[in-house]
């Protein structure tokens, strides 16, 4: 099928926005329908990623429904050409495959191998068997030549090709949020031939462990090792980045283990919830995974010799937060051209549930600071009055071209039945508490927004426009802003 280019009026509707700089929107194109499933199945925070540009060509991982059957639905895949005039989404779905769970966790995440041009999925998995694809090789290499259909892909795998020997009972069962990052070309490894590196969770919420996996082109994938141990716990990373030297950075939250046999755990909250998490932690990695360091460059986990990082590694608790303090799993986290990497998450250690921007300078030195709220901030949402402890989760984004260092926060309302979207603006300059409110909408975002991060990189073959995946009503759309003023 394909899906058709569509410009709703709702989604580009913004308020007027008095501020130094603002966003515009060039475009808004539709993928699909979004499944009307209690659980949102498209738009996840944990999705790594949903929107990919590789080699002048933008990707999409959704789900629609099947066409005879609400109570089904299907993965899909749609690309388009970012040049020319009027490009259209291609897209096809893989009837041969049934999503049937009404689970939140089930999404879908997508990786492309720049090296033999491959796409990658994991999808459909809340603590079950591995569901992995892969395209043939050159699917993204040479798009032009390539017709867009489902016969690009092999069958649905429980391994990861290349590592067969591994028990798959051990590695690749009670899988849970599948990410793919593509290694950059400062980072060590990748002279060794790795392109893409594959995060996800083996054990269930509480009692889980975090693995990375390694993938040369032409070749298939290696283990790189267990890197963060749950002992009667599990980590929610914030997400995995490269900062510009190729280091790998991980921020995360611990979640203390309940007991939640026989509960509803389709949706992320209690008896087994937000409320058992703890703490805000940092480490990062000089070798693409291998060797693990903590704030102050001490060296805090070895997979070679099998030494994860463990909640009571020396030195990986940035900042105390308790149980019961608000803080949720997997909000967001980026990096920014100069190295520092930056979270959003939220607390209510103050007596009220606020959003937080946590962030590590030049030299190691972290700063937390709320968002600021009216009549400090100008907002026509009141975007920042609104968040609760399981709200929607907002995004990071630092343009790696802004002559300001600016970031940006992308914060979808929580307020009650609210599709409202802000998008606020900070500065280097501003030590990142100057927040002004750059782009707002009424309406338009019904769950969590996810960006393309490759798109944003034209040092990487983007073209600096940023786009936003979205869910307006029943329609999951694409929404690309300029941001030449910030």
């Amino acid at each position: 099928m394909k899906a058709a280019k569509l410009l709703l009026t709702l989604a580009v509707v913004a308020y007027d926005v008095c501020a130094a700089a603002n966003l515009r929107v060039v475009d808004v194109t539709t993928l699909g329908q979004d499944p009307q499933t209690v659980n949102r199945l498209n738009g996840e925070s944990f999705q790594q990623d949903a929107l990919v540009t590789f080699n002048g060509y933008q990707y999409a991982a959704f789900y629609v429904n099947d066409a005879a059957n609400a109570s089904v639905r299907h993965p899909s895949l749609a690309r388009r050409a970012l040049k020319g005039q009027n490009p259209v989404w291609e897209s096809f779905s893989f009837t041969d495959y049934n999503q049937t769970e009404d689970d939140g966790h089930d999404i879908i995440s997508l990786g492309i191998s720049r090296g033999d041009g491959s796409l990658h999925l994991g999808f459909d998995q809340h603590d079950n068997n591995l569901h992995y694809r892969v395209s043939q090789p050159g699917v993204a290499s040479d798009p032009q030549q390539t017709e867009w259909t489902s016969s690009l892909f092999g069958s649905v795998l429980d391994h990861l090709p290349g590592l067969e020997s591994l028990d798959k009972s051990v590695y690749f069962v009670n899988v849970t949020y599948p990410r793919f990052l593509s290694v950059p070309t400062s980072a060590n490894g990748y002279a060794a031939g790795a392109d893409l590196i594959l995060e996800l969770r083996v054990g269930r919420s509480g009692l889980g462990d975090d693995w990375l996996y390694k993938y040369t082109p032409n070749k298939g994938w290696a283990q790189i090792g267990r890197y963060l141990e749950g002992v009667n716990n599990n980590a929610y990373i914030n997400g995995i980045d490269f900062d510009t030297k190729g280091n790998l950075l991980a921020t995360w939250t611990y979640r203390d283990y309940v007991n939640d046999t026989g509960a509803n755990v389709a949706v992320q909250a209690g008896p087994n919830g937000p409320e058992n998490n703890h703490d805000l932690n940092f480490a990062f990695s000089t070798d693409l995974g291998a060797t693990w360091f903590n704030n102050w460059n001490q060296t805090i986990a070895n997979m070679a010799a099998q030494e994860p990082i463990v909640p009571v590694s020396a030195g990986v608790v940035i900042f105390g937060i308790p149980k019961y303090g608000g803080i949720l799993n997997q909000e967001a986290q980026t990096v920014d051209s100069e190295g520092r990497i930056h979270v959003l998450n939220r607390e209510n250690t103050t007596g009220t549930e606020r959003w937080y921007h946590y962030w590590r300078s030049t030299t190691a030195h972290w700063t937390r600071t709320p968002l600021p709220l009216a009549p400090e901030l100008v907002s026509a949402n009141n975007v920042t009055g609104t968040p609760t402890v399981i709200g929607k989760r907002g995004k990071l984004v630092a343009p790696p071209n802004s002559p300001h260092h600016s970031l940006l926060a992308i914060l979808p309302s929580n307020a009650p039945n609210s599709t409202a979207l802000s998008i606020l603006r900070s500065t280097a300059a501003g030590h990142f508490r100057d927040w002004e409110a750059v782009w707002e909408a009424p309406s338009g975002s019904g769950w969590e927004p996810l960006f393309d991060r490759y798109r944003l990189d034209t040092s990487a073959g983007g073209d600096g426009i940023l786009s936003l995946f979205l869910l307006n009503g029943t329609a999951i759309q694409v929404v690309d802003f300029d941001l030449t003023d910030i």
